[in-house]
């Protein structure tokens, strides 16, 4: 197998066993505008198929090599809701989640010698079964290293391989504006987006540790109406 260099989209493995999304941390938006006299809040109703799927967040993701959190956010954002990050005004940044990390999973992508090796996934998809269907349905390993074949969610297949050289995980939040409510275009990864009264946001079946950041993201962003 040829390493790959290490892209975002994969899991970090905490010492505590926990998975989390992206081998070089995550970045969320956490968008607020005005209606009305009240303050709205950009939430996101995560696909079933995602982690933590069912839940409500803020939109984001996996930051790639070369990108800051802050443009990891923004583009994210773009992806999974349609908005522009030219109609966003960013305020602020903050590192609201971290992990020490046992390691990474990174994905390696099969040479041609391996194709021999996964094909009942091949087989399934030339039946009509999806790739992701058929990676989760057949879970094969490779025979000399016991690494797990999985995909990228471009549908290249690849070896999951364990990378130590990653010591820890961030998730950073990105506080932002815009000057109304936007038009919004759910992608796969959204069963449904809204603009909600950030008094109610808490109301809502949230991701944990959104939850758990949300009364500190409300306080600085109380404290920058006050600045």
């Amino acid at each position: 197998m040829t390493q790959q260099a290490r892209h975002g989209d994969g899991w970090a493995v905490g010492l505590d066993g926990a998975r989390r999304w992206g081998t070089l941390g995550a970045a969320g938006l956490f968008l607020t505008t005005r209606e009305n006299g009240t303050t709205l809040l950009l939430v996101q109703h995560r696909a079933t198929w995602t982690n933590f799927g069912g839940t409500w967040g803020i939109p984001g993701g996996a930051v790639e090599p070369g990108e800051s959190a802050v443009e990891a956010a923004l583009r994210e954002t773009q992806e999974e809701t349609g908005v522009d990050p030219a109609d966003v005004r960013v305020s602020e940044h903050l590192v609201t989640a971290r992990s020490e990390l046992s390691h990474v999973l990174v994905r390696v992508p099969l040479s041609e010698e391996d194709m021999a090796l996964v094909t009942p996934v091949t087989d399934a998809v030339a039946r009509g079964a999806s790739l992701l269907e058929a990676v989760r349905t057949h879970r094969l390993t490779h025979p000399d290293t016991g690494y797990p074949l999985t995909m990228t969610l471009a549908g290249q297949l690849c070896w999951e391989t364990p990378d130590t050289s990653v010591g820890e995980w961030t998730y950073t939040t990105v506080l932002a504006s815009c000057a109304a409510p936007l038009e919004l275009l759910p992608s796969a990864e959204s069963a449904d987006l809204a603009w909600c009264p950030l008094d109610e946001v808490a109301e809502l079946p949230l991701i944990p540790p959104f939850r758990e950041a949300l009364p500190d993201l409300r306080a600085r962003l109380g404290e920058q109406s006050q600045a």
